[in-house]
């Protein structure tokens, strides 16, 4: 759907359902609205909290309705940190954009020679389950698994601390983005908020919605509900 196609179709829906003497409404808050459930829909098709009760990849359906927002991306960067959990943790940095970890790997560097280059998977762990299988040598990390446990920035950018008994010379993640916010209207130069220093999420340029065409209309009828 257009960007053209979103203003004249909230316009439509907007004034018959309310009738007439509908409130007026701007563009910045049409697109607000629009944005508001596009991220609502993303994230009730992620986890399953919708009327089918299928989450990510459990229909054909909602595997299409995301594919646009999976990304892949590898770092080597080792990011020096001292809030390590245990001498075994390593810091990697991870996109800002980062909304849910689809699945992720890291590579081990390793003298000896069967391990070095070796793809392991990494597991995500509570702190909670962290401290109580750590103590246990069958549970904690090994050469087959990597742990890892959430952690708040480093140096102003999105970190993630691994748990690893070998050295890592790779982190891996797929991960959904946060998609980009919906916007109708140049909020720089529109004659009815330009000048007010308007942004969503930080973007202040016309575009349309990233997601699958077919979820289109359900963005709109819920951005007409939230107005």
């Amino acid at each position: 759907m257009t960007i053209a196609e979103f203003r004249s179709e909230f316009d439509l829906l907007y004034n018959n359902t309310l009738g007439e003497g509908a409130p007026g409404i701007d563009n910045y808050e049409i697109s607000v609205y629009l944005t508001t459930a596009q991220e609502e829909l993303v994230k009730s098709i992620y986890t399953g909290n919708n009327s089918s009760k299928q989450s990510f990849e459990d229909s054909e359906r909602n595997r299409r309705a995301l594919n646009e927002l999976v990304e892949d991306y590898k770092t080597t960067d080792v990011v020096t940190s001292s809030r390590g959990l245990v001498s075994d943790s390593k810091f990697f940095s991870i996109p800002s954009n980062v909304m849910f970890t689809v699945a992720e790997t890291a590579t081990l560097s390793s003298s000896v020679s069967s391990l070095n280059g070796k793809v392991v998977a990494v597991k995500p762990i509570t702190h909670d389950e962290f401290m109580v299988s750590y103590r246990n040598p069958f549970r904690k990390p090994n050469s087959n698994k990597v742990w890892r446990v959430d952690i708040s920035k480093e140096n102003s950018s999105k970190t993630v601390e691994l748990v690893s008994k070998e050295n890592l010379s790779q982190y891996n993640v797929r991960y959904v983005k946060y998609p980009s916010p919906i916007i109708i209207s140049d909020l720089v130069t529109d004659s009815q908020v330009g000048g007010l220093n308007l942004t969503i999420n930080g973007a202040t340029s016309v575009a349309t919605s990233e997601l699958n065409s077919y979820l289109h209309r359900e963005i709109l009828n819920r951005a007409v509900e939230l107005a």
